[in-house]
This record gives C-alpha cells, structure tokens and sequence, in this order.
C-alpha cells in the first residue's frame, strides 16, 4: 500500500522509534510521535471559514493536529480566503493547484513554518510571488508545473536547504537556470519532465491567387450539314415488250392471182 506523502513524516518516526529500541515499548515512553501544537481559537476558527468556503482542511490522522489544505473545491476564492491560511501554522501540506491569485495572496504562506508541502501547479504564480516561500526551512517539496516561472523565479528558492523535489515541466526555466539552482541545492532533485522537440516553424502564408482570366466560353457546337444521301440508282424500269410482228388483218390480204391454169388443147372440131 502507498503512504501519503503527508503521512511519511509520521511514520518514518515510528518505524525509527521501533527499529532503535527492538520493538520495545520503552521508545513509545521516551520518543513520543509529535501530534503538533492544539489550535488556538483563532486557528480553529480559520479552519471552519475555509471549510465553509469548499476547502478541504482535514487533521492528518486522529488525534493528530498537523493539516492537509487543498483549495481545490474552493468557492470563488478571494483575498480574504488566502488570508485565513496565515492563522494555521499546523498546515504541513498545501495545494493551490489550477488557482489564480494575487502575490500578496500567496504571501499568506510565508508564516507557515511548518510547511513540507506546496503544490503551486497549473496557477498564475510569478517569480516575484515565490519571494513567500524563500523562508519555509522545512519546505521539502515543490511542485511548479506549467506555470510562468522564469530562471529568475529560482533565485527565491536557493536557500531552501531541505528542498529534495522541485518540479519544474512545461514552465520557461532554462539548463542554465537549473545548473545554478544546483550548485546551490545539490541534494535536490529537480524534474523538467520529457524534453519537448521545439515548435515546428510556421509554414509560410500561401500567396493570394492571382486572377486568372477567365477560359472563353465553350463556342456552340456548330452543327456539321450532314452528307448528302448517295444518289439513288435509277430504278430499272422493265423493258417494253417487244412490237408484236403486225398481223395483217385478212382484208387487207389481197388474194393472190390464180395461178395460170395450163392452156387446154382445144379440139379440133370435125370438118365436114
């Protein structure tokens, strides 16, 4: 199972405690495990505003007066809700993640000495505002993430001697900015997340299309003459038939001359 962060302090001491006296009952008389200072009316009085208001300001365990604070489902929060956070000194954890506020908002922070925890991501922090936490000794993580922070932002946080986490992806932190933070928290471990490839360069703007003049308009299909028929072939016409030889009619026949009949001999008659 994972332990909250928030609780890692707690038990990292009873675990220690254990381990040094065998398991034995006589660590829990001599180290007992330090359940914060009781609030005062003006700390309880605090928690009850930011509850009232949507943030969450729960005890860490029972019997416990140290705080977890988140703002997440804070209703419209305001310069007098971050006010309320300089009344609990017994806040050892803090999220203001996705908020917008003002630097003297944040300021509200810069009394809480016992803060372990900040989560500033995704807010409109600026380096000016991180000048409220250059003073949090037991700060020992910090998230930035997608923020605005600059190299200028970290000079802030160079005297946070118990800083072990600093996150810092997606914000305008440069190598340079991260080496001298280095030098001067070398036990910190700073994360920047997955290097992104740079922007790709913007294509360039097309050109205005020139004004092509417009294509003629389709001429008209002329229509073609079509071809003549072929002339026809003269139709045969069936040939006359042929004169019938006249027949004389038999009127007009003229009777041929009788053949001249042989001359008879006449007989001589008798004289006598």
């Amino acid at each position: 199972m994972k332990i909250p962060n928030r609780f890692l302090p707690i038990f990292a001491l009873v675990i220690a405690c254990f381990l040094q006296a065998g398991g034995s009952t006589a660590c829990a008389d001599d180290e007992k495990v330090d359940a914060g200072p009781p609030p005062t009316p003006e700390e309880a009085k605090a928690v009850e505003e930011l509850s009232k208001r949507g943030v969450r300001a729960d005890q860490l365990a029972s019997g416990i007066n140290w705080r977890y604070v988140n703002f997440r489902g804070a209703d419209k929060p305001d310069g007098a809700l971050y006010e309320q956070l300089k009344s609990i000194p017994s806040i050892v954890e803090l999220s203001l993640a996705g908020m917008q506020f003002a630097p003297a908002d944040l300021a509200n922070v810069s009394g809480l000495k016992n803060l372990s925890v900040l989560n500033l991501s995704k807010t409109n922090v600026t380096d000016e505002g991180l000048a409220a936490v250059e003073n949090l000794d037991k700060l020992s993580s910090l998230n930035l993430f997608s923020t605005g922070i600059t190299d200028a932002g970290l000079d802030h946080l160079s005297h946070l001697k118990s800083l072990r986490r600093l996150y810092l992806a997606e914000t305008k932190v440069t190598d340079a900015g991260v080496e001298t933070l280095k030098k001067s928290l070398p036990e910190a471990q700073i994360n920047r997340g997955a290097e992104l490839p740079p922007p790709p360069a913007p294509a360039p703007a097309p050109k205005p299309a020139e004004d092509k003049p417009a294509p003629p308009a389709p001429k008209p299909e002329e229509k073609k003459p079509e071809p003549a028929p072929p002339p026809k072939p003269p139709e045969e016409k069936p040939a006359p038939p042929a004169p019938k030889p006249e027949e004389k009619k038999p009127e007009d026949k003229k009777p041929e001359p009788p053949a001249p009949k042989p001359e008879e001999k006449k007989t001589e008659e008798p004289k006598g």
